[in-house]
């Protein structure tokens, strides 16, 4: 009996000590888009922020993803901005 309790307090105690030992979270990691920041002007602004302009008919599809049209530099572009956050463009 006390041979299986001290058992169990090694597995508990390197369990903790396994918990208190990640490593932080990757700084690169996709950061989504908040469900109440939905609306037009914050995807707006992070397509800007991408580097593109006239940005143009944002709206979002039913399965959360956001599609509109802009420009970069002389380039028409369709835009898409997934649930993670992230602006991809193909040419029009």
């Amino acid at each position: 009996m006390r041979l299986a309790l001290a058992g169990m307090v090694v597995v508990l105690s390197a369990g903790a000590a396994a918990a208190q030992t990640m490593p932080p979270a990757d700084p690169l990691a996709v950061r989504p888009i908040p469900a109440h920041a939905g609306e037009t002007a914050v995807i707006r602004t992070k397509v800007e922020q991408a580097g593109y302009t006239e940005v143009a008919d944002l709206a979002r599809d039913s399965t959360g993803v956001w599609r509109g049209t802009a420009k970069k530099g002389d380039d028409a572009v369709d835009i898409l901005v997934d649930k993670g956050g992230r602006v991809k463009a193909t040419r029009r």
